[in-house]
């Protein structure tokens, strides 16, 4: 009897002990699976925003204040320089063709954005800019763009301390009454082809019936909104 009491006492005294190692086993491992769970969360942000922004070029366009005047004389330039370099912006086919033409075309398209203030009855000065600057999470219509660094079109009215207007040049995107001459169909076309199909289903989620969209697009936005 006494050895099967000892042998009783030894099992008891391991299990006691082997319960503390599975305990912190399956703590270290929730520990590590949510480390490894927000490593890849991050990660994929990061992959797909770096995806978006190296295939597109963004239009900024910054209104003197926020006046209803200076917000409507920022409307006023945007269309203007759109109805004269969309159809040169139209033609290009990568982002690097884009860009080209952007810089090529920077001083004429200042010239057109001053003349249009002139026009308008303002004296602001106009500055005009190929920049790779930081855009905030932006929705257009359903589709939406990750906030990071992109290369951008920036055009700056006055003091630049207005509320912004923002657009995508390429693929095509911004359209204004006929002059920019695409539809909504057209210019969704436009990114869906320049895009990866990983891309194009998280900016297009919010129009998709599809659940996974949203959640990749859900993925993408938390990480957004801590960084």
């Amino acid at each position: 009897m006494e050895r099967i009491y000892q042998f009783r006492k030894i099992v008891k005294e391991l299990w006691q002990k082997e319960r503390w190692y599975w305990c912190a086993a399956v703590v270290i491992g929730v520990c590590f699976s949510a480390a490894f769970g927000a490593h890849w969360t991050k990660g994929y942000s990061q992959m797909i925003q770096g995806g978006i922004s190296a295939k597109v070029v963004r239009f900024h366009v910054l209104a003197n204040s926020d006046s209803d005047e200076d917000q409507a004389l920022k409307l006023k330039v945007r269309d203007q320089v759109l109805k004269e370099y969309g159809e040169l912006l139209s033609t290009c086919e990568s982002k690097e063709e884009t860009l080209a033409a952007l810089s090529a075309a920077k001083e004429e398209i200042c010239k057109t954005a001053q003349k249009e203030v002139i026009a308008q009855g303002y004296n602001y000065p106009v500055r005009v800019s190929l920049v790779r600057e930081e855009f905030p999470f932006k929705r257009y219509d359903e589709l939406i763009f990750p906030a990071g660094v992109y290369d951008a079109l920036r055009i700056e009215i006055g003091e630049a301390e207005g509320r912004n207007w923002w657009c995508v040049l390429y693929p095509q995107m911004c359209y204004v009454d006929a002059s920019w001459g695409f539809s909504t169909g057209e210019s969704h076309q436009r990114l869906k082809n320049t895009l990866t199909d990983e891309e194009f289903l998280v900016v297009s989620a919010m129009e998709q019936e599809k659940i996974t969209p949203k959640i990749k697009f859900k993925v993408v936005e938390w990480w957004q909104e801590r960084e």
